[in-house]
């Protein structure tokens, strides 16, 4: 039996937190709030409740750029985690490992070591930090290394599946999304709920985009779709296909609580975009060694690209650019943590953030003059002055 979706359309006044908006100048919000299935559907207009913000940012923090300062030199481009007390792990993917500094940038100490023993990674990866401050590193193929938060070695936990983003959730569990695979002959993309002890696993949501076809070979370039996600507190993430603007909510057990949609027209993908995707895209084929093979262009361009969080529960979406604008700034959506389309935003830098935590915005970004890499805290000067609903 079909099931049929109760709609419930509520008042366009959403609660007390829309009446900011009158007193603020601005119009009413002009969205509606259903209730499909027993999940909230925030359907929001094309034009954001409060118009545009722009952050007033000052450096108070940058590690990196002198090679005399062994400790703090990252020749190639490293990754970068903030705790809850805004220490910061940066991965120094070209000297394998994680070196630990506090809030000041002060270094505290290498988390591990190269190496296959205990407490060993093959290479550093990306690193999480766990609610109770445990130290979880990728280290390099199915292995993740578990390291107290003083940095002693706990364990080693093997993950039985292939994940090509991760996220790690409460009690040691995993998010992650799957790499389609032609070879199966129905290729999607799948996020997944990976359990502590790396072996069991199951299905969130799929997605297959312009692989809905079965595929040979495929080939990942500027404009394929994909699933991203991030964190919103420590007891739930937002998550989205970027072949719709359609994101949602859900706790780490995958259960959907909020679902948003934006009213915008997708956009074509004209022929000197797909010419120049061609030549120049950088991109990854999988079911054959033909790297011309397999371009697969979806109907229309995605929507975005990345999702970031501030400890604010605004969500932060960063719009897909042409690849003719590769170097054009950032343009981003923000969010409210239930679902409302607060503002536009241009992203002056054009590196994206890896957090925006207590004020502060911190990012790895390249030095324009010496190509050096650096870690970069902004404090954000304005950040009192951003509504959150």
């Amino acid at each position: 039996m079909k099931k049929l979706a109760t709609i419930l359309t509520i008042a366009v006044c959403f609660g007390a937190g829309l009446l900011l908006a009158a007193q603020a100048g601005k119009s009413a919000w002009k969205g509606t709030v259903a209730t499909e299935d027993g999940v909230k559907v925030v359907k929001n207009p094309s034009e954001p409740l409060y118009g545009e913000f722009v952050f007033d940012l000052k450096e108070d923090l940058r590690l990196g750029g002198d090679p005399e300062r062994e400790a703090s030199y990252f020749p190639q481009r490293p990754s970068l985690t903030v705790d809850a007390a805004e220490n910061l792990y940066v991965t120094d993917r070209r000297n394998n490992r994680v070196q630990m500094f506090d809030k000041a940038g002060v270094f505290v100490r290498t988390i591990g070591r190269q190496g296959q023993g205990p407490g060993e990674y093959l290479s550093a990866g990306y690193v999480h930090i766990e609610a109770d401050g445990n130290i979880w590193v990728e280290g390099g193929g199915p292995q993740w290394v578990v390291f107290s938060k003083d940095g002693l070695f706990l364990k080693n936990v093997v993950v039985g599946k292939f994940m090509l983003q991760k996220m790690l959730g409460p009690g040691g569990s995993f998010i992650g999304t799957t790499i389609p695979l032609a070879a199966l002959g129905d290729p999607k993309h799948e996020l997944i709920r990976v359990e502590s002890d790396g072996k069991i696993f199951r299905t969130i949501a799929e997605f297959r985009g312009e692989l809905s076809q079965a595929k040979r070979a495929i080939s990942f370039h500027w404009y394929s779709n994909s699933i991203t996600f991030a964190p919103v507190g420590p007891d739930a993430f937002v998550y989205g296909f970027t072949d719709e603007y359609k994101l949602y909510v859900a706790d780490f057990g995958g259960r959907t609580t909020l679902v948003m949609t934006q009213d915008e027209k997708p956009q074509s993908i004209s022929g000197r975009e797909k010419d120049e995707t061609r030549k120049n895209s950088s991109r990854a084929v999988m079911g054959s060694n033909n790297r011309e093979e397999g371009i697969f262009f979806p109907d229309h361009r995605p929507y975005f690209r990345r999702l970031v969080a501030d400890d604010a529960g605004r969500i932060y979406v960063f719009r897909f650019k042409s690849i003719l604008e590769k170097d054009a700034p950032n343009r981003v959506d923000v969010f409210s943590r239930e679902g409302i389309y607060l503002y536009r935003m241009t992203w002056a830098s054009l590196s994206l953030p890896d957090a925006i935590r207590s004020g502060s915005l911190y990012e790895v970004r390249e030095d324009p003059e010496t190509s050096e890499y650096l870690v970069s805290r902004q404090k954000i000067m304005n950040w009192e002055a951003m509504k959150a609903r």
